[in-house]
């Protein structure tokens, strides 16, 4: 491993993560507010958290040694330092926005405008360095040098990986894990629709289980707790959770009875999925509706007035009815 190649395979990553905000930018498009602002939030907290870094270690390992060694490319390093500038700026934009978009102070066409913005100039920038620091490196460098620069480079991001991290509230989890819920309902669609019915069955399998085993943890651990808070604002009525939980639950069963009846050599296959789409949408809407309460009344209310010990134990539950592939 050299430092070249470390800083390609960083790039790389980051090519890849940022193709699938295609996807985000297109449900920010369609209007779909709870499960986008949810996305929007994890895509800023992954940008602090490996984007950042990233600039960090190249200014504070690889751009001194070039300055010094390679004073004719002082007008580049000048360009890739104002680039960082740039993206710094946009950073902190794009957690400022996450957070209003969350709360409903800012709108999706202001959030698709400025993830555009940052994916633009991003790229930009790790072509501009690319094309600049790899033959910079070759002419300066020796191999004794390279090595090091690159422990160098190995235990900053390292340092910056480990630095502690707040535990997350219930109201962050719970909002992590709807987002991954609705990400698993989108990929049954799109299998659907592309008439994959084994792909769509383990998707739609995924989904059903995880749902499930999460609405059965607040069942049974956080709304006994919840109910004991009393006073509870409009709309935040145990019951009325306790009463989606239900409907969610009857449409669960209804799509999955629908699904396991589709067969592959059926002629009217297509049509009887087109045919279905729209109880597939009124589902969804019916889960971001309920989403929406628990992320502005249900779970910062258990935040807010529960203590550390209890929060723990819901945050503990809520975690061991998550599948194994889950993004912790």
């Amino acid at each position: 491993m050299s430092l070249i190649r470390q800083l390609r395979d960083e790039h790389d990553r980051v090519r890849r993560r940022l193709r699938d905000w295609d996807d985000l930018l297109v449900e920010l498009e369609s209007g779909v507010g709870t499960f986008a602002a949810l996305r929007l939030k994890e895509e800023a907290q992954w940008v602090c958290s490996e984007v950042l870094p990233h600039l960090d270690a190249e200014e504070s390992v690889v751009f001194p040694l070039l300055s010094e060694r390679a004073p004719e490319a002082s007008e580049t390093l000048q360009r890739l330092s104002d680039d960082h500038a740039q993206l710094r700026e946009l950073i902190a934009q794009l957690t400022e926005l996450a957070w209003k978009r969350q709360l409903g102070a800012a709108t999706n066409l202001q959030a698709q405008e400025l993830l555009k913005t940052f994916r633009w100039r991003l790229l930009d920038h790790i072509a501009r360095e690319d094309g600049a620091l790899p033959p910079l490196l070759l002419q300066t460098l020796s191999a004794d040098e390279d090595a090091e620069l690159l422990r160098r480079w190995q235990e900053q991001i390292a340092s910056a990986a480990s630095q502690p991290v707040p535990s997350p509230t219930l109201t962050d989890l719970n909002g992590r894990i709807h987002a991954w819920l609705d990400e698993c309902l989108l990929r049954h669609l799109e299998a659907l629709t592309a008439l994959d019915l084994e792909g769509a069955k383990n998707w739609w399998r995924k989904f059903a289980d995880a749902l499930i085993a999460h609405a059965q943890v607040e069942d049974s651990v956080a709304l006994p707790v919840y109910e004991r808070l009393g006073n509870f604002p409009e709309g935040g009525q145990p019951s009325l959770f306790d009463a989606e939980h239900k409907g969610i639950e009857r449409m669960l069963r209804s799509l999955t009875q629908r699904l396991e009846s589709l067969s592959p050599s059926d002629p009217s296959l297509r049509r009887r999925i087109v045919v279905s789409l729209d109880r597939y949408m009124l589902f969804r809407h019916l889960i971001e509706h309920h989403t929406l309460r628990e992320q502005n009344i249900f779970y910062p209310l258990l935040d807010e007035k529960v203590d550390d010990d209890e929060k723990e134990h819901i945050k503990a539950a809520l975690q061991s009815a998550l599948p194994p592939d889950f993004a912790r």
